[in-house]
């Protein structure tokens, strides 16, 4: 009986070491790539951090925003910048609720880049809106992408 007790206690001592090591090792990448090996993704969590990617990689940024308001999320790549991250398409949009018939309610932009050739673009984000000049933007999202 007592040896029953003793694997039951290295058991759960087993399963407490593997639930711990896997939140560790998956602690260090966030929202970033899934295990899939899909489209590095990087939300407002990602703000003012950095992400390197492999030539090839998809890479896109999902930002929450409401363009019922008139606000929305815009990018701009230099060329030089283009060259190492292609915008592919507009930005989507695709409201939080299911509920189509809800008017006015948020969702997220999702902007879908590229990685096509090494290098290094900061990518910057503003939320504003567009025919406004002159007035900065209410919220600012940047992260840092290194192709190798």
């Amino acid at each position: 009986m007592n040896r029953s007790r003793g694997h039951r206690g290295f058991a759960a001592v087993v399963l407490i070491l593997i639930i711990i090591g896997t939140a560790v090792a998956s602690a260090g990448c966030g929202s970033q790539a899934n295990a899939a090996g899909g489209p590095v993704k990087l939300t407002e969590a990602d703000n003012g951090k950095a992400v390197t990617v492999k030539v090839g990689d998809a890479v896109q940024v999902i930002l929450a925003g409401n363009p019922t308001t008139g606000y929305s999320w815009s990018t701009t790549l230099s060329d030089k910048d283009a060259a190492v991250l292609q915008q592919q398409g507009d930005p989507a949009y695709a409201q939080e609720s299911t509920d189509q018939s809800l008017v006015g309610g948020g969702g997220m932009f999702t902007f879908t880049f590229k990685a096509a050739a090494p290098g290094q673009v900061v990518l910057n984000f503003d939320y504003a809106r567009p025919w406004e000049t002159g007035v900065a933007a209410i919220r600012t999202y940047s992260v840092t992408v290194t192709v190798k």
